[in-house]
């Protein structure tokens, strides 16, 4: 059976099992596991847990927020457990609003500041309407099937799902790495078919964050201003 063939056999039991690090640390080898392969099944790599967030667009986001709205909806570690589960989500482009789902590495949550992500960055894909759900599937067999060869420095990828586009983004540990940041661009261009012409953009977590934080000062500063001039407006009126 090829490694992320969907299996026939839907009536095979998950076994869960609770592995602690050996020597306390909290590193990527050692990281404690909440889920493992049931008998007979194909275990994945690394464990893989599917988080989803959603929120309001027009309500400013804020890192806090952000913690406080993603929700964490599965692990799993073998081939079939991530069919079974992967069935019975919804597919991205049946999904509404500003929505994501994320599928990282047990243990690496979906945001900038975590220790994994801090010093990496993302290869971002925007794409038109009606593409997202065929070219999520595409990039997590991918990503599962270790198709990239960049030994650990897959994080995760997210699909986001917007009004006029979607964005197809995945993550990796080291952004200077230049040699790692191109096999993934590449392997990117092979798993999706992507036309020659088709744009991508890297992007470091650090400007990601510089940009929030700016982005963030400049509206707060907004808000207050126009509350300053409300305030004066209503003194003069009483």
């Amino acid at each position: 059976m090829d490694q992320l063939e969907r299996p026939q056999d839907d009536n095979a039991q998950e076994t869960d099992c609770h592995v602690d690090n050996a020597d306390g640390n909290n590193n990527n080898n050692n990281r404690r596991k909440t889920v493992c392969p049931g008998a007979g099944e194909h275990p994945l790599q690394y464990n893989y847990t599917f988080w989803y967030s959603r929120r309001t667009p027009s309500r400013p986001a804020s890192s806090l927020s952000y913690e406080q709205n993603i929700r964490q909806i599965g692990t799993v570690a073998s081939v079939e457990q991530f069919w079974r589960f992967y069935s019975h989500l919804v597919r991205p482009g049946d999904l509404s609003g500003h929505s994501d789902f994320h599928l990282f590495k047990e243990g690496i949550k979906p945001m900038w500041e975590d220790e994994s992500n801090r010093s990496g960055g993302k290869w971002i894909i925007r794409l038109r309407k009606g593409l997202a759900s065929r070219f999520w599937e595409n990039i997590i067999l991918a990503m599962l099937g270790e198709q990239f060869m960049v030994g650990e420095e897959i994080c995760g990828a997210v699909v986001s799902i917007r009004f006029q586009e979607d964005i197809l983004s995945i993550w990796n540990r080291t952004s200077n790495d230049q040699t790692t940041t191109s096999r993934i661009r590449d392997t990117l261009r092979r798993v999706l078919n992507l036309p020659a012409n088709t744009i991508m953009e890297y992007k470091t977590h650090n400007d990601s964050l510089r940009y929030y934080y700016c982005t963030t000062t400049v509206i707060t500063a907004t808000i207050t201003a126009a509350n300053t001039v409300l305030v004066r407006l209503v003194v003069e009126m009483l």
